[in-house]
């Protein structure tokens, strides 16, 4: 779960959509090369999703030529995957630019792979960050990841966005430094700095605790780990309709969060998706089959607790115990239509909670 978790961080950080790569194939093997190396050194994750088919042709380094720079990619790097805004100048976005031409692609039978085309790289000397040489993009990364003050840049950056995703939004600077610290100082090892973060006395804090809505890919297995439900028995497609369609993020900045997640549609997605989950678990599994025999109060407490809300608000909490009340006010026990059509809302009801919104 750990390591599907940073794949669903980097395909929002390291952004690439289909909307514009076209073919599904490279971002599935965009989402492998998360999978493979999204706990590993993020030196190494930069350099190959750099070169990745997917990244080419999205941020169109593909296309970036001695002779046309095209400045998409080496913009993205220092703004959104590495640095931050106020850290690069538009000369130092101009001189990667030219450090990144002639790293394109080949077609390879049905599908495009990587080549460096050197007679289309700029093989004149450029000035970044102050230095100048005959630049080539990789050394652009390099650079960042070992002098100083962009390494330690780098560090906060990353440790910033990944702490927002893991625990909350706009973290306090201390904390960040803390666990940038340690990213720094470990050479950059990814799995370093999510133990940093895990370990941190301020995860665990009343601020970080429900602090996040989930996001619908996050809402979905969840779901489908509550009720024990393979993806083949959900309706995964009402995803785009919550807002967060897998492989197509909206643009270079990925998804947002929280109020990002919040609106109408989405709520009624997630109902439509709430509601397969319940007919599905219903036909297919064994939960909350006796809670007919449980009083209104524990039948709702044993939903509650199946969908992993172990502290309910007393508004929910009350909320579900009169809905069990209710069936069993206008149902006749005897025929057994009672336990169905209870065991129906306590499938569905705790998903539309709003405990369950939130990680």
């Amino acid at each position: 779960p750990l390591a599907e978790k940073m794949v669903l961080f980097w395909h929002g950080h390291l952004c690439s959509a289909l909307g514009k790569v076209h073919d599904h194939r490279l971002m599935f093997d965009q989402n492998q090369l998360f999978r493979s190396h999204g706990l590993g050194s993020f030196g190494s994750l930069m350099q190959a999703v750099s070169i990745q088919p997917a990244m080419l042709l999205y941020l169109d380094n593909a296309a970036n030529t001695a002779h046309s720079p095209n400045e998409n990619f080496a913009r993205e790097v220092k703004e959104l995957f590495m640095l931050g805004v106020g850290n690069y100048t538009e000369d130092d976005v101009r001189a990667a630019a030219r450090a990144w031409t002639g790293h394109g692609l080949t077609e390879v039978g049905d599908t495009m792979v990587y080549a460096f085309h050197s007679g289309e790289h700029d093989h004149e000397p450029k000035t970044f960050m102050g230095v100048t040489r005959n630049w080539n993009g990789p050394e652009i990364i390099d650079h960042l990841l070992t002098v100083e003050p962009h390494r330690t840049r780098v560090a906060r950056f990353v440790a910033r966005e990944l702490w927002a995703f893991l625990a909350y939004p706009e973290p306090d600077p201390a904390v960040v430094d803390s666990v940038a610290t340690r990213f720094r100082d470990s050479g950059y090892d990814i799995t370093a700095l999510k133990r940093a973060i895990l370990l941190h006395p301020e995860y665990r804090s009343a601020r970080a605790r429900n602090a996040l809505v989930r996001s619908p890919i996050e809402f979905a297995v969840a779901a489908m780990r509550h009720t024990g439900l393979p993806a083949s028995e959900t309706n995964l497609w009402t995803l785009r309709n919550m807002g967060q369609q897998p492989y197509d993020p909206p643009n270079v900045a990925g998804w947002g969060q929280n109020n990002y997640w919040i609106s109408a549609p989405a709520t009624w997605a997630k109902a439509t998706f709430a509601s397969q989950v319940r007919w599905r678990a219903q036909d297919l599994t064994p939960l909350l089959e006796n809670t007919a025999a449980l009083s209104p109060q524990a039948a709702a407490d044993t939903a509650l607790a199946q969908f992993g809300i172990e502290t309910p608000s007393t508004v929910t909490r009350n909320a579900l115990t009169d809905y069990v009340a209710s069936v069993r006010d206008h149902h006749n026990a005897a025929n057994g239509w009672i336990g169905w059509s209870e065991r129906s809302g306590l499938l569905y009801l705790p998903l539309l909670t709003p405990e369950f919104q939130l990680a």
